[in-house]
């Protein structure tokens, strides 16, 4: 990839189509702060059910077809995320990778701490042998040096039911996207967002008066996060 051409950029969001491998190495270092949600192991999410009712393409609940990246493919990606980010990188991670992380961090990168969101609607385990999956970690991230943020004293813990209003499998919520923006950035900052999936982070950013970068490698969910970008809310 010779040069960087947005399949998307109005209102100060450019959107990306292609590997973030390959995308994340030709943006500037130090450029803003990486917000994003990396594919889990096929473990844990394996014989999960969606529980999508609202969705782009109506479908109901089906079983998940999950992406994955092992830890040998996201921890380079990690540290190229420290490379562009001039401060934090937060990432909804698989837990077992999150506490791996905390003894042996990307290059570039220290685990300030690991949060937790716990999921009032998780979804259903379907062998039956087994609890469900019903939280997910969240690490963040920061460079050497002197950290600081925009939440005092609050947790970095969220007690929230999962987005259900398009077909990606693993959207987030609005409301801890938003945290996350207002907690680590502030206006005028770019958000990045290497794995973009729904668009969520993009269009959160976009709200709270941040620039983003948005990176997304399925044509299918970059069709999506377009269409969400051009109408703002998709209706319920």
């Amino acid at each position: 990839m010779a040069e960087l051409k947005p399949v998307y950029d109005e209102d100060g969001v450019c959107l990306y189509r292609g590997d973030c491998a390959q995308v994340l190495p030709l943006l500037p270092s130090g450029h803003g702060v990486v917000i994003t949600d990396p594919p889990f192991s096929e473990r844990t999410h394996k014989n999960a059910r969606s529980g999508n009712k609202k969705s782009v393409s109506s479908r109901t609940s089906s079983p998940i077809n999950f992406r994955h990246v092992d830890d040998w493919e996201l921890t380079p990606i990690l540290s190229a995320c420290a490379r562009v980010s001039k401060s934090w990188v937060v990432a909804n991670l698989d837990y077992s990778m999150a506490v791996a992380y905390e003894h042996e961090p990307p290059k570039g990168l220290r685990v300030m701490r690991v949060g937790a969101w716990v999921k009032t609607n998780p979804m259903p385990q379907l062998t039956g042998d087994r609890p469900a999956q019903g939280w997910e970690a969240i690490a963040y991230f920061h460079k050497p040096g002197r950290a600081s943020w925009n939440g005092g004293g609050h947790a970095g813990n969220f007690y929230l039911p999962s987005a259900r209003l398009t077909e990606h499998p693993t959207e987030k919520p609005m409301p801890m996207v938003r945290q996350f923006i207002e907690w680590f950035t502030d206006p005028g900052d770019v958000v990045i967002d290497p794995f973009a999936g729904s668009g969520t982070t993009l269009l959160a950013a976009r709200e709270l008066g941040r620039r983003a970068i948005g990176i997304e490698k399925d044509p299918s969910y970059c069709n999506l996060i377009q269409l969400r970008l051009s109408q703002g809310v998709l209706p319920l």
